[in-house]
Order: C-alpha cells, then sequence, then structure tokens
C-alpha cells in the first residue's frame, strides 16, 4: 500500500512562510530597520526631486531643523515609555523662546542664568505635573493639556506684546546655518543633540535609572513591588520632559532670530509623530531618543518634499496622521509586555 504523506508534511511549507513572516516581522520590530529603509528613500527621493537639496547649507539646515525637533520630542520619547502623554510641549517651547529673545536677548540676561531660569521653571513645573499625576492618580493626558495651557497664558502676559526681541548673538551662533564647531562645518546645535542621543541611550540601557523607567512603563504595580520609587521616576521623567522641550524652544527662538505667539504649537504635533515613527509606543521596552532622532530626521524630510509640491498644511497634516496611523497599526498589534507573562 502506498503511504500517505503525513498532515504535517503537508503543513510544512505553510509553517516554514509563517515561522519566516514572524521572525521577519519580530526583527523589524525589535530594531528600526524600517526606519532606516524610509528615510533612506526620502533622501533619494529628495535628492532626485528637490533642485540644490544636496548642497552643503540645504543639507545643513534640514540637519538643524531635524535636531531641534529631536530635542523638542526627547522629553516625550520618556514620557511615551513611562506611559503617559505630555500636551505641556508648546508652553514649554514658547517659554523657553520667550526667555532666549526676550530675557537674554531683550533685557540682556547671561546665556547660562538664561539656560538655568529655563530648566528651573519649566523642569519644576514638569516635576509638579508628573508627582501630582502618579499621586492622585490623575490622567496626564488633561493635566498636561492644562499646564501648557497656564504657560502659554502666563508666558504672553509677561511679553506684554513684545515679540521683536531676538536672541542674543551668542545663542543664535549655536543654531546657525552657518556656525561652526571647533573649525568644522557643523553647527554646534547638531553635536549637542547627537552628544544628548548617546548619553540618553546609555542612560536608557546602562544605568538602574533607565531600568526602573522601562519598569515602570511596562508595569508600575510590579515596579513598586520590586521596590522601585515610582513616584520619583514619575516626576523625574516629566521634569526632564518640561525642562528639555524649554532648551528646545530657547534653540528654537535662535535658529529663527525671533519668535511668535504660535512657535510652540507644531512641535506637540510634530514630535508626537516623530516619537511614533520611530517605533517607541506607550510603555515600550523597546523605545528610545535614537528612534524618535529617525523619526525626527524622516518627518524633516518628508516635510521638505510636502512644501516642495506646493501642498497646503491641511494637506500636509493629513498625510502626517496617515503615518501615524499606519505605525500604530504596525506597533500596536504587538502584545503589551505585561501581557507575555
Amino acid at each position: 500500500m502506498t503511504a500517505q504523506p503525513s498532515v504535517d508534511a503537508a503543513l510544512a511549507p505553510a509553517r516554514s512562510r509563517d515561522g519566516l513572516w514572524s521572525r521577519t516581522r519580530t526583527l523589524v520590530l525589535q530594531q528600526p530597520i524600517l526606519q532606516m529603509l524610509v528615510l533612506a528613500v526620502i533622501v533619494a527621493w529628495l535628492v532626485a526631486t528637490v533642485p540644490g537639496i544636496a548642497n552643503l547649507r540645504s543639507a545643513t539646515a534640514l540637519l538643524i531643523i531635524a535636531s531641534l525637533l529631536a530635542l523638542a520630542a526627547m522629553g516625550q520619547t520618556l514620557v511615551v515609555i513611562l506611559g503617559g502623554l505630555d500636551l505641556a510641549i508648546p508652553g514649554y517651547v514658547i517659554f523657553g523662546a520667550f526667555v532666549a529673545a526676550n530675557l537674554a536677548g531683550g533685557q540682556g540676561w547671561p546665556v547660562p542664568v538664561a539656560f538655568l531660569v529655563t530648566i528651573a521653571v519649566c523642569g519644576g513645573l514638569g516635576a509638579a505635573i508628573g508627582y501630582l499625576c502618579h499621586r492622585l492618580r490623575v490622567e496626564p493626558l488633561m493635566m498636561t493639556l492644562g499646564m501648557g495651557a497656564v504657560i502659554t497664558g502666563g508666558t504672553l502676559f509677561l511679553t506684554h506684546g513684545n515679540y521683536a526681541a531676538a536672541p542674543p548673538d551668542s545663542l543664535r551662533a549655536l543654531a546657525g546655518v552657518t556656525s561652526k564647531t571647533f573649525s568644522l562645518p557643523i553647527p554646534p546645535i547638531i553635536l549637542i543633540v547627537a552628544a544628548a542621543a548617546v548619553l540618553l541611550w546609555l542612560g536608557l540601557t546602562r544605568t538602574p535609572a533607565g531600568r526602573s523607567l522601562y519598569a515602570t512603563g511596562i508595569n508600575v504595580r510590579a515596579a513598586k513591588l520590586t521596590r522601585i520609587n515610582t513616584t520619583a521616576v514619575w516626576t523625574i521623567v516629566f521634569a526632564a520632559s518640561g525642562a528639555l522641550a524649554g532648551i528646545a524652544g530657547m534653540f528654537i527662538a535662535s535658529f529663527s532670530s525671533g519668535w511668535a505667539q504660535s512657535i510652540g504649537e507644531p512641535y506637540l504635533f510634530s514630535g508626537l509623530a516623530a516619537v511614533l515613527v520611530g517605533g517607541t509606543t506607550f510603555g515600550s521596552i523597546r523605545g528610545s531618543f535614537t528612534r524618535t532622532l529617525l523619526g525626527a530626521l524622516i518627518l524633516t524630510g518628508l516635510s521638505t518634499i510636502i512644501v516642495s509640491n506646493g501642498l497646503a498644511e491641511a494637506q500636509s497634516r493629513i498625510i502626517y496622521g496617515a503615518i501615524i496611523l499606519m505605525v500604530v497599526a504596525l506597533y500596536g498589534r504587538e502584545r503589551h509586555v505585561r501581557d507575555r507573562f
């Protein structure tokens, strides 16, 4: 009698294909390979379709814009890893811009003092939000939204309608397109963000504080049982988010040589988009600022393509929203870490 093929043998090719797809998807989720491929495509698209984009000055300007976006989204990255959301980013940015232009530029405050004031005010308000949200179990979405409105309104009240001031030359030199660092044709802001990326990567992956952050974001109850001070984690993370966004506001005003009432608004949506496009999800164990940096580069290149093709602001927002939906569809299907055990 002729032997019949077994069921397992018949299903082997399908299982092999499923196993290959599963391994490929796991690799894409764990490593920012997809983001690197998308960035390469966008760079090639820019070079091919936008005249003059390949020269050093244009490339430097794009890198500065991406660096400012990444810096504004650095604290948001930590908050998202924690499992929260910081909607006060525009308020921190506008306060930093106010300090850089009106205080350091208009009133002649020393630049180091201006940085300290920005860090103290924005970081202090962020720390208060983190502490209260965790202790009172208040949703950070609403509290940060309210705090952002308070900071924005308070800053506009302090200006007395004066938007004519500009940051001092020493600050503008840090974010200028033609600025140099130790005779190298690289503006300092690019190296500052690159150094911050390295330090943050080391802090998240090589220190107990980084492990405490990931553990708290994954499961706050389990983190408490391991004697992690989750209140301190929330307080420090939201303080860092406020301080970093305020510093970003100072550099944004320096790059723009001034500021306006709406200077912080674009960095809420684009900053969150950079975090999500980079592949950092809420309570993520693989979230990192390196991914956010890739997301900022992708969005900067994409926005340049959008502007060069004459699309309106509404159309660009539609494209951004579609990208976020696709990324969430890819990463959102993965089970949360706390549900795997």
